[in-house]
């Protein structure tokens, strides 16, 4: 175990006894603090929060006893665990002092090879107590998390359902309340409206999956950038229309080549320019740009939107998790509230980076920057 910044907290009201105990401990490689009194330990520990507390009992004004019950109903240091050091070595202060809290007793006169072989157990059980209680934490988030997004899912997934259901009931009457062709033709369009939409929950709830679990298989590779973008571009261009939204796309001419995984590629980017058309409001702009910095041989992309922008509020969890933000989709679209938390980690896992830059009610651009291919075929070289 690493000794280094290991902080123990000496407390006697014998200054002798201090510094033999601190010598000790700073000779292998520890940091120690020394208290002579109970109310200086309780003030030290509560500033500086050592990870183990070297106790001894008979003090004034506050004996040990006191200083260890003290620490044990104060949630701040209750964590801190105690050993007493002293020289009452009878079966009563021994069980009064585990019973305030201790987890281990020393008599004195010590052995150095005695009290270090105690220190280093004793720290060596709080750090794993510690990582068994990060664990658990992680855990409780994750189990948190995939319960929020069930219900999410269990909720969204309801409502395209009925609307499918219904619609099917609907059309298998059709002679009865004598639907038109037309009618007929809109309600299969609402039912791949709908569909498309489970597909999206089920597809994000998988990516999530694989993502938490370590099972995303990057394949980084050189990639055309260009030709990318002008396919996601292509896709949403009848999407925008119907909103009166005019897609303007402005890609270089000459071969651009990032350093990614080709499929993680578009689905960052069909991301990136679906939201910025589902959030944009009838008759509005979205510009998506490229450009190239060859100092620092990066690649970025910037979709820029005139849609309702972010508060700042909205900008500190955009990329969290089931974020639902103040802005809504402005032609009856849906949401998961994962696409960007998964944007996010996709970008992240083939070194590229992504942000927002927004002010409510001004739009927002998002913004991608990629390797660039060629500074990583150098690298290679």
């Amino acid at each position: 175990m690493e000794t280094r910044n290991k902080r123990i907290l000496v407390v006697d009201d014998v200054e002798e006894n201090t510094y033999i105990v601190s010598t000790i401990l700073k000779s292998a490689g520890y940091t120690p603090f020394v208290a002579n009194s109970g109310k200086q330990a309780i003030q030290i520990a509560e500033t500086q929060h050592p990870d183990l507390v070297l106790l001894d009992i008979n003090m004034p004004e506050m004996n040990g006893y006191e200083v260890c019950k003290y620490f044990k109903e104060h949630e701040p240091i209750a964590d801190i665990p105690i050993v007493f050091l002293t020289v009452h070595a009878d079966a009563e202060s021994i069980a009064k002092a585990f019973d305030t809290g201790a987890v281990d007793y020393l008599t004195k006169p010590f052995k150095k090879a005695e009290l270090l072989a105690r220190v280093k157990v004793h720290l060596a059980l709080r750090q794993a107590q510690e990582l068994l209680e990060d664990q658990n934490e992680s855990l409780k988030r994750l189990n948190d998390e995939k319960n929020e997004f069930l219900g999410i899912a269990a909720h969204d997934l309801k409502n395209p359902l009925n609307s499918i259901r219904g619609i099917a009931q609907m059309v298998r009457k059709r002679k009865e309340i004598e639907l038109a062709d037309d009618e007929v033709d809109d309600m299969v369009h609402q039912i791949e409206t709908s569909s498309n939409f489970m597909f999206e929950i089920i597809t994000n709830l998988l990516d999530v999956n694989k993502i938490e679990n370590g099972k995303l298989v990057i394949q980084p590779s050189s990639v055309d950038l260009v030709l990318s973008l002008g396919a996601v571009t292509d896709r949403y261009q009848a999407p925008a229309a119907k909103k009166n939204i005019t897609l303007h796309v402005e890609l270089p001419d000459d071969d651009t080549q990032i350093y990614a995984d080709p499929t993680l590629t578009i689905q960052v980017l069909d991301n990136i320019v679906s939201n910025a058309v589902k959030y944009s409001p009838q008759g509005k702009n979205v510009w998506v740009t490229v450009s190239c910095d060859a100092v620092q041989h990066r690649v970025r992309v910037a979709v820029k939107d005139e849609g309702p922008g972010f508060s700042e509020e909205d900008k500190k969890k955009l990329f969290g998790k089931f974020a639902r933000l103040s802005a809504k989709p402005t032609g009856g679209e849906h949401s998961t509230g994962l696409g960007l938390s998964i944007v996010k980690r996709l970008a992240e896992a083939m070194d590229a980076s992504i942000w927002c830059e927004s002010e409510l009610g001004k739009g927002a651009t998002f913004i991608i920057e990629f390797p660039d291919a060629s500074m990583m075929k150098t690298m290679e070289a």
